[in-house]
């Protein structure tokens, strides 16, 4: 029996050769970010990680040309802190290349640049594309709005960049109201905005990958259907006018600002700066008073003061003084005021200082609720003056994009403009109930117990001055949850019940208002223009030439998106056959009628049947009438008698 051989010490060991050694280490480090990789490419396999387009291509259209998409949704990663109740742009489309002749502007910004509370047909963007074809009658003005609800500065850098891409010809910057509470503010829910500007690039690289996007999706939470937006973004809601912050939100707002003004100078493409206006003598101090007696509440009593005496100097220092103080600072304050004046000085864009030409148009002194509809947002006549304040600036750009002063000034009044978009008493309505709902929020209510009064007094006169069939769609549209992109329009809802009382002239008019307030390309669309032209044919018997037209043209538009693969809901097809009716076209609505019927259900399955049943009686098939007829007594239960009527008319 053999004696085993003696095992070595460690210590009497040889050591590893100093490249085993370093290869061991690397190896180590090495088969944890393999994994990782693995596992972030295996995520973005299932559509884990990145960050959406800002713009993206939906499809070719007939003439060859890309038909492109603005993303309502592409801001989502950036609220990594609320994902459930993020910010939204307002979706619309736009076409590559820009067909010739086409002036196309963009316009950046957060929620006021957006147009809220007004609807999408009465946002400055929509005065200033109607105000710049008046003053271009031989060009076609494209005025695309990138607002987005609840962003600071930062993110917009990114959605910049890739407008760039887009061939515009101007941007417009109406930015800087969420420096503090936005979405990469400084003091939101997610302090992102507080860490060092260089750091916020890195950080915004980390949250785009799948893995940290996947394990926050495991363990988020849903938003409080309770709260506001804006409740839901506030991280520090006691700010004093000293605080460092402060300070951050300024030099943020600076660079930010700037950072697209460089991009969009190296791309050749002019910038008009704006400043944005706030509602300085008409909103009270949303935050608690500094402890250290410096009193935002006194000063805005001041200024009131002094504004009724008739001192608007005195009256405007110390309205500005008290919402400098705010703790709160939802507003903005006359540092990020001045960071937009310095920005847009240190890149040589054109300054359109709207904060002032508010000021100077106020009876206060400053801007008050003629010319806002609550902090920070314009009213319809502030929508119109923030767009005629950028046509007016536009006489100091270059070449074929400046605007003459004598032109400028020639513009029709803003009156004529909003009735020209569509202004109307619902949409009023619309306004005054969000103003009302947001002036309830507790830090807003705190200050200005008169202006939510006036818009609850407002809201319930309305109200009670309408129908109990109109009360009623009031009551459904504002407990109905928005979509994603937006509410459905109060002027389509409205519509339908005028339609249904056989009052087809006064509901035309809503629904033509309500095909402005929905984007293009989208079933929305298509039902507004289809029952518009419905109105018009039981006002006048039949469609006329330009009715026919404007029915081919919503087909057209309903074919792509099919062809697209957008037919989820059903009724892309079903308001195609619908349009395909009103042209005459019988047998030709039967195909996307019965494509359309397995994706309805209730009233909506009823509607689909009756035009299929007119069609089915227009083209002869008593058979398939029949059918239809049995099938729907047979089946749908409390619709039943409805079906009993079609066959009825049938005979025996």
């Amino acid at each position: 029996m053999s004696t085993p051989e003696p095992v070595a010490s460690p210590a009497e060991r040889p050591p590893l050769p100093v490249w085993k050694r370093r290869l061991f280490i690397l190896v180590s480090l090495a088969v944890p970010l393999v994994l990782l990789g693995l596992l972030e490419g295996g995520l973005r396999l299932f559509g884990w990680g990145g960050y959406p387009p800002f713009i993206r291509p939906v499809g070719r259209l007939p003439d060859g040309s890309q038909l492109c998409l603005v993303e309502y949704g592409a801001f989502k990663p950036y609220f990594f802190a609320n994902p459930t109740r993020p910010g939204y742009t307002e979706a619309c489309t736009l076409v590559m290349p820009k067909p010739a002749g086409t002036v196309r502007i963009f316009l950046v910004g957060e929620s006021a640049a957006k147009g809220y509370p007004q609807p999408p047909n009465l946002a400055m963007s929509s005065f200033l594309q109607a105000m710049l074809q008046d003053a271009w009658p031989d060009r076609t003005v494209e005025v695309i709005n990138l607002g987005t609800t609840a962003v600071a500065s930062f993110p917009l850098i990114y959605q910049v960049r890739e407008a760039l891409r887009f061939s515009p010809d101007l941007m417009v910057f109406y930015v800087g109201n969420n420096e503090f509470f936005g979405a990469y503010g400084v003091a939101s829910i997610n302090a992102a905005g507080g860490l060092p500007p260089a750091a916020l690039p890195l950080m915004r690289a980390v949250r785009g990958l799948a893995t940290v996007q996947a394990v926050e999706g495991l363990v988020r939470s849903g938003a409080d259907a309770d709260r506001t937006l804006m409740e839901q973004m506030i991280g520090e809601t006691f700010i004093p006018e000293d605080a460092p912050l402060r300070q951050a939100a300024a030099r943020n707002l600076r660079l930010h600002l700037g950072q697209m003004l460089a991009d969009a100078k190296a791309a050749g493409v002019p910038s008009v700066v704006c400043t944005t206006a706030s509602n300085e003598a008409g909103m009270g101090p949303l935050g608690q008073d500094d402890a250290r007696g410096l009193g935002a509440l006194a000063e805005f009593r001041r200024g009131e003061a002094l504004a009724l005496a008739g001192d608007r100097q005195g009256a405007r220092e110390a309205f500005l003084k008290a919402r400098d103080l705010d703790t709160m600072p939802w507003r903005p304050t006359s540092r990020t005021e001045q960071a937009i004046r310095d920005a847009a000085a240190e890149h040589g864009a054109v300054l359109c200082d709207v904060a002032e030409r508010f000021r100077k148009i106020s009876e206060q002194g400053a801007a008050g609720w003629r010319l806002l509809d609550d902090h920070v947002h314009p009213s319809l006549e502030g929508q119109a003056e923030v767009a005629r304040s950028v046509v007016g600036c536009m006489a100091s750009l270059p070449g074929a994009l400046a605007v003459p002063a004598s032109t400028a000034a020639a513009l029709p009044s803003n009156k004529v403009y909003a009735e020209r978009l569509g202004t109307n008493p619902w949409d009023d309505f619309r306004v005054a109930h969000t103003i009302r709902t947001l002036l309830g929020v507790p830090f807003m209510r705190r200050n200005n117990q008169e202006a939510l009064a006036k818009a609850e007094a407002a809201c319930r006169a309305f109200e009670a001055a309408q129908s109990a069939s109109t009360r009623a769609v009031l009551d459904e549209w504002k407990t109905a949850r928005p979509h994603a992109g937006g509410m459905r329009p109060l002027t389509g809802m409205v519509a339908r019940v005028m339609l249904r009382e056989q009052r087809p002239q006064d509901a035309e008019p809503l629904y033509r208002i309500a095909q402005w307030q929905v984007p293009q390309y989208t079933s929305w669309w298509l039902e507004y223009v289809y029952f518009t032209l419905a109105c018009q044919e039981r006002r006048q018997g039949s469609l006329d030439e330009a009715g026919r037209q404007a029915a081919a043209e919503a087909m057209a538009q309903g074919r792509f998106l099919l062809a697209h693969g957008n037919s989820e809901s059903g009724l892309t097809e079903r308001y195609l056959g619908r349009l395909h009716q009103l042209r005459g076209e019988w047998a030709e609505a039967i195909p996307p009628l019965l494509s359309a019927r397995p994706r309805m259900n209730a009233e909506d399955l009823v509607a689909c049947d009756q035009a299929l049943f007119m069609s089915y009686v227009r083209t002869g098939d008593r058979a398939a009438a029949v059918a239809l007829c049995d099938e729907g007594v047979r089946n749908a239960g409390r619709f039943a008698p409805m079906y009993r009527q079609m066959r009825a008319q049938l005979g025996p």
